[in-house]
């Protein structure tokens, strides 16, 4: 399998090239500068592209468009500094896979290229959609819209999660990988601003 980090930085692809390849055991990784490079890589074998808006060639979600046009196929997974989502759900609407914003930490972008490949849509959650207290637990909002914030897979997760069943076997129920529920949970974790699966269920389950 194939991946394609494009990115017209150098220091931007030699920083975050590690993460990528923690995405997919025995993936190869190739790196593009601008967008017609990453029209040249993209082949058979190729399942990811994680591309830079402002990398040369790209005139904003044109490039994306382009690449869509000639590979539908090949999910692509905007790199950006900018967290506006009136662009974020346009990049969805023209073919995008999933939305990463350069403030998540490389960990998070490997899980959620993770959600990408197993066939998941990623799109973060902004700036000042929750806010939380010195325990990390959101007072902002209610239970319903908690939940709101998350995926339908993400909450099917969560149910399965509730009735206190392991990783394991919640892969097995929704047949997938082990390493796609991790990768939801933490997802879920990140967008409810928790630590654990306890305080999860401290926060959507518990009275009150």
């Amino acid at each position: 399998m194939r991946i394609i980090f494009a990115n017209g930085h150098i220091m931007i692809r030699e920083a975050l090239r590690p993460f990528i390849e923690r995405v997919a055991p025995g993936a190869t990784v190739l790196e593009a500068g601008t967008l017609v490079e990453t029209l040249d890589l993209i082949g058979s074998d190729t399942r990811l592209v994680v591309l830079d808006l402002d990398m040369p060639g790209m005139n904003g979600l044109h490039g994306l468009a382009a690449i869509k046009q000639a590979h539908p196929a090949v999910a692509c997974v905007i790199l950006s500094p900018a967290t506006d989502r009136d662009n974020m759900l346009k990049a969805i609407r023209l073919g995008a896979d999933g939305f990463i914003p350069k403030s998540l930490s490389g960990a998070a972008m490997t899980a959620a290229l993770q959600l990408v490949l197993a066939g998941e849509r990623f799109i973060p959650s902004l700036p000042g959609e929750q806010s939380s207290d010195g325990m990390g637990l959101s007072r902002s909002r209610s239970k319903e819209q908690m939940i709101g914030r998350l995926t339908p897979r993400e909450r099917e997760i969560i149910r399965l999660l509730s009735e206190g069943l392991p990783n394991k076997v919640i892969a097995s129920r929704l047949d997938v990988s082990e390493v796609t529920v991790k990768s939801h949970l933490g997802n879920v974790f990140r967008k409810l601003n928790v630590q654990s699966r306890l305080q999860v269920m401290r926060l959507l389950f518990s009275p009150g």
